[in-house]
């Protein structure tokens, strides 16, 4: 069995912080608010931080970019799809 690094799962990115050469990315989760409180009170709790230099980045995003333009291509092609089949029913 191997070492697998954690895994975190995240809600929103809570800061981008430039110094330098280097970008720090610092996740959040959705946490419970105060206890008693009857309204939906949550709060974004820090969960991560990633720190990497600007070259990686910006690689970092050009990478996201892509994925995601991938993910509304996907979904538009299954999208098309779906309006074929409930055309011919």
């Amino acid at each position: 069995m191997t070492n697998m690094p954690p895994e975190f799962l995240i809600d929103q990115v809570q800061n981008v912080n430039i110094q330098g050469p280097l970008v720090t990315i610092t996740f959040g989760r959705m946490g419970r608010g105060e206890e008693g409180v009857k309204e939906a009170n949550s709060t974004l709790v820090e969960r991560l931080q990633v720190t990497m230099t600007t070259p990686n980045f910006l690689n970092s995003v050009n990478a996201l970019g892509q994925i995601a333009k991938r993910i509304v291509e996907s979904n538009k092609a299954q999208s098309d799809t779906d309006e074929k089949v409930a055309k011919e029913v």
